[in-house]
């Protein structure tokens, strides 16, 4: 979603709106939530390392998509947003993966 960027560094978010920054804030607890049950079913199946709790990697796939966004935002928007946070989420999955590539 291209103007999500934009209202995620706004004024009104950021500053003037209690509100909508916690109907984020809750967006994104509800998100890394989910993350947390998927990365726990992947230790469970040994798919991915245990030696990264599961919380954390939650928040590191957050800060992933926050980061992409960022650099996409402040970038001009220089790539393709969609297969910068696809080619990254590969990269990522292969740190946390239990097997060796």
């Amino acid at each position: 979603t291209p103007a999500m960027p934009m209202l995620l560094f706004s004024r009104e978010l950021n500053v003037e709106n209690d509100q909508l920054r916690a109907a984020f804030r809750g967006r994104i607890a509800a998100f890394q939530s989910l993350l947390v049950l998927e990365i726990t079913a992947g230790h469970n199946a040994g798919i991915l390392i245990r030696k990264v709790a599961a919380n954390d990697a939650a928040v590191l796939l957050t800060s992933l998509v926050q980061g992409v966004a960022i650099r996409w935002s402040l970038g001009a928007r220089e790539f393709v947003l969609v297969d910068e946070g696809l080619r990254l989420l590969d990269v990522q999955l292969q740190l946390l993966s239990a097997k060796e590539a």
